[in-house]
């Protein structure tokens, strides 16, 4: 028996309009709570926007919309009444000190107290200033201007004692190393903090990601360490004082980072990039000097990883005698804190793990 052939559709009239299915109130109720979502989450992305630029412009033109110096240390050789006329006639540029010597006052520079030392004639003007560029350029060009130019004693001796390398003429490389290492510390540990809670609060898995943030650190060091070799930057100084430096930098900028992106997620590495990389670096003195910008940028600065960073370098690499003990505590404060804060939220997804465990029957 042969099989029956299905029917042959049916065709529709030439022009015959296309059917539609009409709209129900829930589809229009649907529709129109999507709008209002999406304007609701526009209006909020625009809001958050505005405020970011308004408080970014005005951060960064008080920062350097009109750059002077603010009482810089300088040291005048001769007696208290030199070195008190000079600071009054600066106008709160020059923070000045007597000093009995010029070896005095090179060795003031080699601690980086001071910037720089002005060797007074006897007419009242300058027979020689001493400056140390590597210290700052922008200081140092600032002291040539200012304190370098002749008078009717003649034209000042200039002493640069500490100068930049060759390969770093201008002084910019160390604040766009400090660039490197923030940035790299807050892309490199983007993910760690929502791994915490796959770890338990126990010897052996809990320091993996400490682990990871000490080793992470390291390969920073020498990386960057290699980098800046190679272009001739720090070449002179101690080759693992180097490397650690870089890795403290490193690991206070990573482990802040991640602290805080295991509390409160990606936005953390969001706030730490804010901080430390876009204002950060324009308040660090890396390319001018602190004592250039405004009292509370100042200090602001000089207590981020950022200021701190560049503080350490260079003292490492250009001052071996200056103490270091100011910018390394707050790196380690830095650190320590991130630490802590991985810490805590371990221990917090373990408790909550035990006690969903302790509820099951």
């Amino acid at each position: 028996m042969a099989a029956e052939e299905p029917p042959a559709p049916i065709d529709e009239p030439a022009g015959a309009p296309t059917p539609t299915v009409p709209a129900t109130p829930d589809g229009d109720a649907a529709n129109g709570l999507a709008g209002r979502r999406f304007w609701r989450f526009a209006s909020l992305l625009a809001a958050v926007g505005v405020a970011l630029a308004l408080v970014l412009g005005a951060a960064f033109l008080s920062i350097g919309h009109s750059p002077r110096a603010r009482h810089l240390p300088v040291a005048v050789v001769g007696p208290p009444a030199a070195a008190q006329a000079l600071e009054q006639r600066s106008a709160g540029a020059l923070r000045v000190r007597p000093v009995a010597s010029t070896g005095e006052a090179a060795r003031l520079i080699a601690q980086r107290r001071i910037y720089g030392a002005i060797v007074p004639s006897q007419g009242g003007g300058v027979r020689r200033l001493i400056i140390a560029s590597a210290a700052s350029n922008q200081v140092a060009n600032f002291l040539r201007g200012s304190l370098g130019a002749a008078t009717p004693d003649g034209a000042p001796r200039i002493k640069d004692v500490a100068p930049l390398p060759k390969d770093d003429a201008g002084g910019a490389s160390i604040a766009l190393l400090l660039q490197v290492i923030t940035l790299g510390g807050s892309i490199g540990v983007l993910g760690l903090g929502r791994l915490v809670p796959g770890f338990r609060a126990d010897l052996r898995r809990g320091v993996l990601p400490w682990t990871f943030l000490v080793l992470y650190a390291l390969l920073f060091g020498f990386v960057i360490t290699g980098v800046a070799a190679a272009f001739g930057v720090g070449s002179g100084a101690d080759y693992l004082t180097r490397v650690g430096a870089v890795s403290l930098i490193s690991l206070a900028v990573t482990a802040s980072t991640a602290g805080l992106v295991s509390i409160i997620g990606s936005a953390g590495a969001g706030i730490t990039s804010l901080l430390y990389f876009v204002l950060g670096s324009q308040i660090s003195g890396g390319g001018s000097a602190p004592e250039f910008l405004p009292s509370f940028w100042h200090h602001l600065g000089q207590n981020l990883p950022t200021g701190a960073g560049v503080s350490l370098l260079r003292d490492v690499l250009y001052f071996p005698d200056a103490s270091t003990a100011f910018p390394i505590r707050v790196l380690v404060l830095y650190a320590a804190i991130g630490a802590l804060l991985l810490t805590l939220v371990n221990l917090r997804y373990a408790r909550d793990r035990r006690t969903s465990a302790a509820g099951l029957p």
